[in-house]
């Protein structure tokens, strides 16, 4: 097909940006008329001149004025919120100049789904424009806010400016931890151990005994009793908890994985995680992380639980390794008091024979099986769920729509036994 002339030179105008058409037609307009003006002598077409010209400037300069001194800010109280919770902040647009800024279109190229301070605004001189945004956080993970790009325009549509005015930031949500009353059918029994012995330099609730003062002992470590018996400063010496570290261990095998969004198992089995860290952490114990996606040694300082919900805001499901892998991989780094509880999807019984394995060591063992029938299409856990009780190890069955607080009361394996 042969193009001609015309043809052509539509095409090429179409190719034109958009913004540039009205602006270009303007101008030609002017051009002509000036010509006409000149040429012919006629007043009337002067002033039609004048005009399009002063309205060319004054759109330009309005247009360009919109993006000088103006200035964004955005006040959150903390870039962390946790799913189910509102994020908070203050969009704050202040023209510093005596101009007013007639048409500014804010976009904000921020990641959040359920975000949006996009927003079209007109400031006066020195005018300040205040937007609360609430967003609320359905989903755990890191997103990107920002960043935050200002367009300024003329009133009559004919110039229109860019910049960006504001960098981006992350917000990190994390999972719901929730309040669990219970862990087990015996309070104490999963976490038991023998006392190991040993002192520490640090406070535990378990003391030892006393000894004399040495420089560089903490003063709220003086026991003042013992200290007005022997007249001498007298410090109090502490040992590990007499209960075992507890290893959360997080299974994100992709193939495991069944069903989308919040009622998915990957969110059930970070969800289940989180709550048990919380609940072993309030107790008082030693709590570790192993996923797929990382390791979080273990420890029950203040700021634990932080750090777990930190690393499962950022956890996502891999094709490798797989549960029995991992339980492989990672068993040279438990001590033979420690316990581990297992979170799962997986319905294949393979890697309870590495509980088996580990258990032989001394190493106790306890699962959380989320039923991935009941999140879509995939076989049945009642046989994996027979093979844990066959091993002895606790199992907590925990199926879509089932209460995390109810589900992990009472062990499935315990009921199982029971009937048998």
């Amino acid at each position: 097909m042969r193009w001609g002339p015309a043809t052509r030179a539509l095409e090429r105008l179409r190719q034109v940006p958009r913004g540039v058409l009205p602006p270009l037609a303007l101008l030609v307009a002017w051009g002509i008329v000036t010509i006409l003006a000149l040429a012919g002598g006629w007043s009337l077409l002067f002033y039609f001149s004048w005009a399009l010209a002063l309205l060319l400037a004054g759109s330009y300069l309005l247009a360009a004025s919109g993006l000088h001194a103006l200035h964004f800010d955005r006040q959150t109280r903390a870039l962390r919120a946790e799913v189910g919770s509102y994020f908070d902040e203050r969009i704050v647009l202040e023209n510093l100049s005596w101009l007013p800024k007639l048409w500014l279109e804010i976009e904000d190229r921020g990641q959040h789904p359920e975000r949006d301070v996009s927003c079209v605004v007109s400031l006066g001189p020195y005018g300040r424009f205040v937007r609360p945004v609430h967003t609320l956080c359905r989903q755990r993970g890191v997103f990107q806010l920002g960043p935050v790009f200002a367009e300024s325009r003329d009133p009559f549509g004919l110039f229109s400016f860019r910049r960006q005015i504001s960098g981006s930031s992350s917000l990190v949500v994390y999972p719901v931890a929730l309040d669990l009353p219970s862990f087990g059918p015996i309070r104490g029994d999963l976490p038991g151990g023998s006392l190991r012995g040993e002192r520490v330099q640090f406070t535990t609730p378990n003391v030892a005994g006393v000894r004399e003062y040495h420089p560089g002992d903490t003063f709220n470590r003086i026991h003042w009793p013992t200290t007005a018996k022997h007249g001498q400063l007298m410090v109090k010496e502490f040992e590990l908890d007499p209960f075992a570290d507890v290893w959360l261990i997080l299974d994100l095998h992709e193939q495991a994985m069944v069903g989308a969004g919040p009622e998915s198992t990957e969110e059930y089995a970070v969800t289940a995680c989180a709550s048990l860290a919380k609940y072993l952490l309030d107790e008082g114990r030693a709590v570790g992380l192993i996923s797929q996606n990382g390791i979080l040694t273990a420890d029950r300082e203040t700021r634990q639980l932080l750090k777990v919900l930190e690393l499962l805001a950022f956890v996502r499901p891999h094709v490798r390794p797989g549960l029995e892998e991992l339980l492989l991989a990672e068993q040279q780094r438990f001590d033979r008091t420690d316990t581990l509880v297992i979170i799962t999807a997986a319905t294949n019984d393979a890697w309870v024979r590495s509980t088996r394995a580990i258990s032989g060591r001394g190493v106790r063992s306890a699962a959380v099986v989320l039923d991935a029938s009941s999140f879509g299409p995939a076989p049945s856990s009642q046989a994996l769920i027979g093979a844990l009780a066959g091993a002895r190890v606790p199992a907590y069955l925990v199926r879509q729509g089932d209460r995390l607080e109810q589900a992990l009361a009472l062990p499935a394996t315990a009921a199982l036994g029971a009937r048998r």
